[in-house]
């Protein structure tokens, strides 16, 4: 599904970490330390408890949104930081999912956040969208339906420009025939599936990230599956209430190249990020980057180290960060790039110690099918289009890693 990017996620220590970082600028100078509450449910009768996404409303509220494993069950974790401290909200789960899974969250005000992913109807079942809304003291799901031809579907991204709206992207298909798929919800209640223009010779489509400067002006970044075998990327603007397809440039010597990430500082600018695989028998990642001016599409940068772009966010027109990882060795360290309208720089981040075995020591798994999601060595959740995940055993750089300890029903691959 959707917004199945190299996820940085966590186990305690890591969620921990992301936690702080949604803290309040003043507070890391200013006054007594801000206690970081735990997660209450998920530690009192859960483990692998991680946090996928969260949103900011300005200085004092954020919410966090990720999950947690009770008795096989992967169920929904939510905690809200209000009045300098963290507290866990209850996300409920559908009545038949076995599993779910939440991809990203976007809050408009402190009563108005709108979380999306998916869910499992049991071990093996197809997996089914899932939307929860937030009104300011409860979630309640209000999930959107998927087209009634659909076997599986899924929701990636989300962007609320208002309070009163809200644009919503994934895809939804069969097993090996999926296209991206798009949905508004109004006034946290009315959801409207809006239909989306298809990239000429798509076998496969989806979109994973998106961005709005308004309720009339969002711009969507994906990618597809020709009928040659490539996975080239696309994006899609919607412009009053109207998609309009784009060309974005695929990069040469590229097996495949897809966006994990949007920021749209402007109604006429947009950053893109992602990663891209090469055609080398290693199949590495790149991380690279693609800037939306003057009404097109260009390619900004292609890091030739193995690394890769998760998200972005621009601040200002001048400055964007791209934050994600690379592997200078055996093992991954962090990576934020900094760019000012013109230029790419590394900005120097803090590494920890190392906690797993290095990557020569690893197993891969290969599993079946189409876009798959995966937890691997406790910290990043990956997406890899139709199947194309490392080969067993392979210990390059930028290609294997840990042993997985769980992953989705293989029909929701």
């Amino acid at each position: 599904m959707s917004r199945f990017p190299f996820r940085i996620i966590g186990s305690s220590a890591l969620g921990t970490a992301l936690l702080a970082l949604a803290l309040p600028a003043a507070s890391a100078s200013t006054g007594p330390a801000q206690r970081i509450a735990p997660s209450a449910t998920a530690a009192a009768t859960g483990v692998d408890d991680n946090f996928n996404a969260n949103s900011c409303v300005g200085s004092t509220f954020c919410m966090a949104l990720g999950n947690y494993t009770v008795s096989g069950h992967t169920i929904g974790l939510a905690e809200k930081l209000s009045g300098g401290s963290w507290v866990t909200e209850t996300a409920p789960s559908p009545a038949h999912g076995w599993n779910v899974y939440v991809n990203e969250v976007d809050c408009a005000s402190s009563s108005s956040c709108l979380f999306v992913g998916q869910h499992w109807a049991g071990k093996t079942g197809p997996s089914g969208n899932l939307a929860e809304y937030w009104n300011g003291s409860s979630w309640r799901i209000v999930t959107a339906p998927a087209p009634t031809s659909s076997a599986a579907s899924g929701l990636g991204d989300v962007a609320c420009p208002s309070t009163r709206f809200c644009l919503a992207v994934g895809e939804a298909g069969a097993r090996n025939r999926y296209q991206a798929a798009a949905y508004t919800l109004k006034n946290g209640t009315a959801w409207r599936r809006i239909a989306l223009l298809r990239p000429r010779g798509a076998r496969n489509s989806e979109l994973g990230g998106l961005a709005c400067s308004s309720t009339s002006n969002c711009m969507a970044v994906g990618n597809y599956h020709n009928k040659a075998g490539r996975y080239l990327p696309f994006a899609e603007r919607w412009r009053s209430g109207r998609w309009q397809l784009l060309t974005t440039p695929a990069l040469a010597g590229q097996y495949f190249t897809q966006f994990q990430g949007i920021s749209c500082p402007t109604t006429t600018l947009c950053l893109a990020v992602g990663n891209t695989e090469d055609n080398t028998n290693d199949g590495n990642y790149h991380a690279f980057a693609e800037v939306w001016s003057g009404g097109k599409w260009r390619v900004s940068t292609l890091r030739h180290q193995a690394s890769a772009f998760l998200g972005v966010s621009c601040p200002a027109r001048n400055r964007c960060f791209a934050a994600g990882y690379t592997f200078p060795g055996d093992t991954a360290h962090s990576l934020i790039e900094m760019w000012n309208g013109r230029s790419w720089t590394t900005q120097r981040t803090l590494q920890t110690a190392p906690r797993i075995p290095p990557a020569t020591s690893c197993t891969c798994h290969v599993p079946a099918g189409r876009t798959a999601r995966r937890l691997a060595s406790g910290s990043i959740r990956r997406r890899m289009p139709s199947g194309r995940w490392p080969r067993s055993g392979t210990a390059s750089a930028g290609r294997c890693r840990p042993r997985s300890t769980r992953s989705p029903p293989s029909s929701a691959r």
